[in-house]
């Protein structure tokens, strides 16, 4: 194995943690997004279920 060998093997590696890398970048990018969809989700049903109670409806 010459040095060109082990330079290709580093650059192989270091490609693929690259890709790993940006990869769970975009898993937490999308987890945040859904998980700040579901609060919004939660608060508006939340709102609206005191509403009703302050209006004298009962859910």
């Amino acid at each position: 194995m010459d040095s060109s060998d082990e330079r290709s093997a580093l650059a192989w590696i270091m490609s693929g943690t690259v890709g790993a890398v940006v990869a769970a970048g975009l898993g937490k990018v999308l987890m945040d997004r859904r998980r700040a969809r579901i609060a919004a989700d939660v608060e508006s049903h939340t709102d609206s279920d005191e509403q009703a109670q302050a209006e004298g409806h009962p859910s």
